[in-house]
């Protein structure tokens, strides 16, 4: 009986499921006759007033298989019914950016730009002028052309790294001042124009340190990349004289109150020693190289008849004492 009674259940079950699909399909069916008919006899009342229509072939739809029962009824509480829409895949959506970016300009390309004036054209002129103020062509091949040829070849090389930041071939702004003051320097300045004398000693470090750094760095890329560059100069100068001050001694070194003489300085306020000239001669000297000279002075004699008699003098030269010349 128990058995009996769980088949006549399902078989319920199964009825109640089916009697609502074949309503909805009735209902359907219905609909679409009671449109073709509508649709009928507004044609045929067209027709009557106006010429008749062309025929429109209508796509026959798809006849949807029903889905199997399933047997157990887990399955069948599951069941949700027929979705009318399929389920599509993943919709992407490509968006593209039809507008290109313009291009990085410089300040001065974009005034340039920017502003209402008429560019003129720039032809392209030759740097290389003589005297006169003429233009000397490429072809030239005379003395004066090859050395004005060589002073702009080491100007070039020279101020190469002054055109690395700008696309154009002349320098312009800052990076001109920079050659002035370096054509400056290499006629014989020995101070920069740029040069500022009053700064923090912490920022002049730091800017001769980055000015460092950068002229290392620039000489390195320059060296992997093949590149020839200046020789780099030596700062280091030795100046032969130095200055003294106001009123000091110009020979000897003053210290202390007391003016020292070196054996040289003495030599060269002398001059050189003079041989003697014979016995009792001028340019005599003694031992001890004090340079006395002596004299003979004729003296009156002391009684008549008798031979005068000769006198020797002692001219002594400056005596040096404690350091100083008296």
């Amino acid at each position: 009986m128990a058995a009996n009674l769980g088949k006549r259940k399902r078989q319920a079950t199964g009825e109640a499921t089916e009697k609502p699909r074949k309503s909805k399909r009735e209902a359907s069916e219905e609909l679409d006759s009671a449109l073709e008919d509508a649709q009928a006899i507004f044609r045929r009342h067209f027709e009557a007033q106006f010429k008749p229509l062309p025929e429109v072939k209508k796509a026959a739809k798809p006849i949807e298989a029903a889905p199997e029962e399933e047997e157990s009824q887990e399955d069948e509480s599951e069941w949700d019914g027929l979705s009318d829409e399929e389920e599509t895949g993943v919709q992407v959506v490509e968006h593209t950016d039809a507008q290109s970016r313009m291009a990085a300009m410089s300040k001065e390309e974009l005034k340039a730009f920017m502003s209402s004036k008429v560019p003129k054209s720039a032809p392209e002129v030759s740097l290389l002028r003589d005297k006169a103020g003429t233009a000397i062509p490429d072809d030239d091949d005379s003395e004066a052309a090859n050395l004005k040829k060589d002073l702009a070849l080491q100007r070039l090389l020279a101020e190469s790294h002054l055109l690395e930041s700008s696309s154009n071939t002349t320098v312009s702004g800052k990076n001109r001042h920079k050659a002035t003051d370096m054509r400056i320097q290499a006629l014989g300045s020995k101070t920069s124009i740029l040069k500022q004398e009053k700064m923090p000693m912490l920022h002049r470090k730091g800017i001769i340190a980055k000015q460092t750094d950068r002229e290392t760095t620039r000489r390195k890329e320059a060296k992997e990349n093949g590149i020839i560059l200046e020789k780099a100069k030596n700062d280091k100068k030795r100046d032969g004289k130095r200055d003294r001050g106001v009123g000091a001694p110009g020979v000897g070194k003053f210290s202390g109150g007391t003016l020292k003489l070196s054996k040289k300085d003495i030599f060269d306020i002398e001059g050189p020693k003079k041989s003697s000239a014979g016995r009792g001669g001028r340019g005599a000297r003694n031992r001890d190289g004090l340079g006395l000279s002596f004299e003979k002075v004729r003296t009156r004699p002391a009684q008549p008849g008798s031979e005068p008699t000769y006198q020797q003098s002692v001219n002594s030269r400056p005596e040096i004492t404690s350091g100083f010349m008296l």
